[in-house]
């Protein structure tokens, strides 16, 4: 699937441009060997059941199995905007992205809260831990170095 390789790389990229990295002192990322599972939430802020579903994706960053089995995101979509709440965070490429899986599942609707669990629509979150199953493909090791430009830690834009 063509977003199993963007994923990783936008976690890396995502993990450069924060806080996280507070100092040119490189930061080494790695992955295991085997295949790690890519959980995506698709949210919005108009969405009136979408708070139980971020705190629920929020409560996994204590779980032992974070980055190693699976890898949470969550993209705020816009098709909910027109009802008169602008989501700041929403982006019509979260919602195209979210459509793209509608359309390989052969569904016409798009809906929040939405999981996506490898590519594949994945509900019942709600009764559950984190993603059952792990890393179980071995598909090779990932390494990153992450630097954080110093331009852009005294204020540049590049």
């Amino acid at each position: 699937m063509r977003t199993s390789l963007l994923a990783p790389l936008a976690v890396v990229v995502w993990l450069a441009s924060t806080s996280y990295v507070t100092s040119a002192e490189p930061i080494r990322l790695q992955s295991g060997p085997a295949a790690t599972q890519l959980l995506e939430l698709y949210s919005s802020e108009g969405c009136s059941s979408c708070p139980p579903a971020e705190t629920w994706l929020s409560r996994l960053k204590t779980d032992p199995k974070l980055w190693k089995d699976f890898v949470p995101v969550a993209f705020h979509v816009d098709y909910w905007d027109y009802l008169g709440w602008k989501d700041p965070f929403a982006s019509k490429a979260h919602s195209d992205r979210q459509r793209d899986y509608a359309a390989q599942w052969r569904s016409d609707s798009v809906y929040t809260p939405g999981f996506v669990l490898n590519g594949k629509e994945w509900r019942g979150w709600s009764h559950r831990d984190a993603p059952a199953g792990g890393a179980t493909k071995a598909i090779g090791v990932l390494t990153a170095d992450v630097v954080k430009d110093p331009a852009y830690a005294e204020g540049g834009t590049e």
